[in-house]
C-alpha cells in the first residue's frame, strides 16, 4: 500500500465497527434485564410455594393439636382457641408474628408459622354453619356429638418475603 491510500481513508471501517458494537452491546443488555425478571419471578414462586408448604404444615399440626382436646370448654377466646360466641380475628388484617392470639405450631426450615382454631358447633347442624356444611356426619352415622372447627394458619416465606394465609374445617367427634 502506498501512503496516499492511507491519508485517503475516512474511518467508515471504524464507524461502522462501534455501530454494531453499540447494537450488540444494547441486544446484551436487554437479554440481561430479561433473564433478571424472570428470576426474579421464579424466585418469587418459589417462596411463595414454601410459604404455602409451611401454612399446610400448620394445618396438620392443628388438626393433630384438636384431636388430643377432650373438652369444648377450653375454647374460650385464649390461646388460639376461640369458642363459638368469641370473635376470631381477621386473618388478613392481625399481625400475626406478635398476636398472642395464635398458637406457634412446629418451625420448618427455619420459619414458624402460626394458626387458630375456630370451634364453629355442631357438625350435624348445617343451618348453624352458615359457612360450611360438613358432610357425612348425621345422627343416622352416630355422630351426634360431631363438632366442626374452622382452622386458619399463617406462614411467612424462608425469606419474609410473602406470606400465605390459608383456611380449612375440620370436624369430629366428642
Amino acid at each position: 500500500m502506498c501512503a496516499s491510500n492511507i491519508r485517503s481513508q475516512s474511518g467508515a471501517a471504524l464507524i461502522l465497527s462501534l455501530l454494531l458494537l453499540l447494537v450488540l452491546t444494547l441486544l446484551a443488555v436487554s437479554s440481561m434485564q430479561g433473564t433478571i425478571m424472570q428470576e426474579r419471578m421464579v424466585s418469587g414462586e418459589r417462596e411463595g410455594m414454601q410459604s404455602l408448604e409451611i401454612a399446610e404444615s400448620a394445618l396438620r399440626d392443628a388438626e393433630v393439636a384438636l384431636e388430643g382436646i377432650n373438652i369444648l370448654s377450653v375454647f374460650d377466646g385464649s390461646n388460639g382457641l376461640f369458642g363459638q360466641d368469641d370473635a376470631a380475628p381477621d386473618p388478613l388484617t392481625m399481625d400475626w408474628s406478635t398476636s398472642g392470639n395464635v398458637v406457634a405450631a412446629t418451625p420448618v426450615d427455619g420459619v414458624t408459622p402460626r394458626y387458630f382454631i375456630q370451634h364453629m358447633g355442631d357438625a350435624n347442624q348445617p343451618e348453624k354453619l352458615t359457612d360450611i356444611v360438613v358432610e357425612g356426619y348425621t345422627h343416622e352415622t352416630g355422630a351426634a356429638n360431631a363438632q366442626a372447627f374452622r382452622i386458619v394458619a399463617w406462614s411467612p416465606g424462608a425469606t419474609g418475603e410473602s406470606r400465605r394465609v390459608i383456611e380449612s374445617y375440620y370436624a369430629r367427634q366428642f
